[in-house]
């Protein structure tokens, strides 16, 4: 079965942006894990965070490159349902410091089946109910 990664907004931000020093390190997991066949996951929560910006300065080129890497890289979206939701109630219940729109994020991973969660949120490791995987571990 091959590896089903959720990308949070943070290490696409780092990406696409070419933040440093994390985009040497997320674009060397994207390269390793598409070299060894992982499926690519993320949500229309992602879309809402990374959009801002882009936005704000009316960049739609950043859009458009935010489009096609997701393309490229065949990602995968999850959409919030009441599943998720409910998941994420019960994470921001058991984890009260996880803010809203992470607690969306790790529910959607979770009902998604994803193997691991890509973040640079160091906070959301402790959540034992996803495979966590923080940039600066890497």
């Amino acid at each position: 079965m091959a590896e089903r990664i959720f990308i949070d907004t943070n290490p696409l931000i780092y990406l696409l942006d070419n933040i440093s020093p994390y985009q040497i390190t997320v674009r060397n997991f994207f390269i390793e894990k598409k070299q060894r066949n992982a499926e690519f996951y993320t949500s229309t929560i992602t879309d809402a965070e990374f959009f801002v910006k882009p936005f704000a300065n009316r960049d739609l080129e950043k859009i458009n490159i935010y489009r096609n890497f997701l393309r490229e890289f065949e990602f995968l979206k999850c959409f919030v349902t009441e599943q998720i939701a409910e998941r994420s109630a019960d994470i921001r219940a058991k984890y009260p410091n996880i803010k809203f729109a992470d607690s969306l994020q790790l529910a959607a991973s979770i009902e998604c089946d994803c193997t691991a969660f890509l973040t640079n949120d160091k906070q959301l490791k402790s959540v034992s109910e996803a495979n966590v995987v923080y940039l600066g571990d890497l």
